[in-house]
């Protein structure tokens, strides 16, 4: 008995023949091939119809102005007329012909306490923070790039005919020129802070999306005219979360003081700045350039605030002024720089 395929597996196949199917009118070999294939397991028909609804939707996606005539309706397939239609193909191995090969994909990293600094092809810059990660995916239509870990600045050229997007596991947003921040969450959330522009921020493509994207190498893209979309400008910033059982993905929106972006962002120059911060705040931006730790021995201390510009990777200069300033001890222990009253 052969094992069950994983509804990944499923959709990946689904996407093959949609892509196929929408290409070129099958042959009769085809035909019997996608036939046997949908009659092989029940879940074969919903995903087809859910991949080449989604195919026609996308297609389709313009959006009409006031004289454009209504779209047309999408076609309904009912089980009887997808097997009609389609009665087979000459197996998975000749799906890919007539297919556009996906964009080439280019991987960049930083390494704890490393800040990166990026060109790319389309006179776009990217920097990566500590512990960061992006794989960059550029095609004729579109420029995508995935954020996998940690933060990245972008300094977007400007190209309204070939946008400009960021996919996250929860989130992506698109923009035609400007300058943004994105920070991953530990739990996956995204911070998109914008300097500059117009960036629009909506909930990431469904896995079936991005399976058709893999498979056909289309510009599925986020339509920043549509409803869903929330259209952040310069000087401001906004958080998509989960949104726990039941509740989706939460989206909150907010302006960000004057200073603040700027004072944020100066991880760009291997530095962090506080204004008016608790230790605790600062030790734990400090954390995420290095394996050594602040440990703050007493809650009064952690609760002390403090202003100031330090180098990023310099841990224990900055604890060292703070003993100073709060007149508190100052002892190391292995990794550990312990702080206390």
């Amino acid at each position: 008995m052969s094992a069950r395929q994983t509804a990944a597996a499923v959709d990946m196949a689904a996407a093959a023949w949609a892509a196929r199917m929408d290409a070129r009118a099958l042959t009769a070999d085809q035909r019997e091939q996608l036939d046997a294939w949908l009659v092989a397991d029940p879940r074969h028909l919903g995903a087809l119809a859910r991949a080449r609804a989604l195919l026609l939707s996308q297609r389709d996606a313009a959006t009409p102005t006031a004289d454009d005539p209504p779209p047309e309706r999408a076609p309904l397939y009912s089980r009887r007329r997808l097997l009609a239609a389609a009665a087979g193909v000459a197996g998975l191995a000749v799906l890919g012909a007539g297919m556009r090969q996906p964009a080439a994909r280019q991987a960049y990293s930083s390494a704890l306490g490393e800040v990166r600094h990026i060109p790319l092809e389309d006179g776009s810059t990217l920097t990566l923070n500590t512990d960061s990660a992006v794989t960059v995916a550029y095609s004729a239509g579109r420029r995508l790039l995935y954020l996998e870990r940690g933060e990245a600045f972008f300094d977007v050229a400007a190209g309204p005919d070939r946008p400009f997007v960021i996919r996250s596991p929860l989130a992506q947003l698109a923009t035609g020129g400007g300058a943004c921040c994105a920070r991953l969450g530990g739990d996956g959330a995204m911070t998109v802070a914008v300097l500059s522009g117009k960036v629009a921020v909506e909930g990431a493509p469904s896995a079936l999306a991005e399976t058709l994207d893999r498979v056909t190498g289309r510009d599925w893209t986020l339509r920043t005219g549509t409803h869903d979309a929330v259209l952040v400008t310069g000087g401001q910033e906004v958080s998509v979360r989960p949104g726990g059982a039941g509740h989706g993905t939460l989206v909150s929106f907010e302006p960000v003081a004057p200073g603040a972006l700027d004072r944020a962002l100066m991880w760009r120059q291997g530095r962090l700045a506080f204004a008016d911060e608790t230790l605790a705040q600062a030790a734990a931006q400090f954390a995420r350039y290095t394996h050594r730790r602040i440990v703050l021995a007493s809650d009064g201390l952690a609760r002390r605030r403090i202003s100031g510009l330090f180098d990023a990777t310099d841990m224990a200069g900055f604890a060292r002024a703070v003993a100073v300033g709060f007149s508190a001890k100052y002892r190391e222990d292995g990794d550990s720089i312990i702080l206390s009253d």
